[in-house]
């Protein structure tokens, strides 16, 4: 019996120890940056009301929809990395803190061109 105590805690030990591998579906780090980006952008459309018409629902469908077509991914992928992602929050966060250095960018080069 003490045999089988200590082989299960040192099996715990080294099953801890090893690295998750990750899903196939997975999109690569720089391409998720992009995809939640654009994601971003979509959102503030939607939500500042740029879109206003009585097909409103149609329209904001549309927006992400052109969002998975410029990607080239579908909503199934993007689902899946979604929910991958939110069982790992570090690497979430470090997704999203360089999806804010991206739309920084895109701010200030959009402040540039107005001036």
């Amino acid at each position: 019996m003490k045999y089988l105590v200590i082989g299960a805690f040192i099996g715990t030990l080294f099953s801890c120890a090893a690295e998750e591998q990750k899903p196939d579906y997975l999109l690569a780090e720089d391409k998720l940056v992009d995809v939640f980006t654009d994601f971003q952008i979509a959102e503030a459309i939607v939500r500042l009301g740029y879109h206003r018409t009585k097909d409103s629902m149609f329209y904001n469908d549309s927006l992400y929809n052109a969002v998975f077509r410029k990607h080239n991914i579908s909503e199934v992928i993007f689902d899946s990395n979604l929910t991958y992602l939110a069982d790992h929050p570090k690497e979430f966060e470090g997704i999203f803190e360089n999806v804010i250095d991206s739309l920084s960018s895109k701010l200030s080069k959009l402040q540039e061109v107005k001036k």
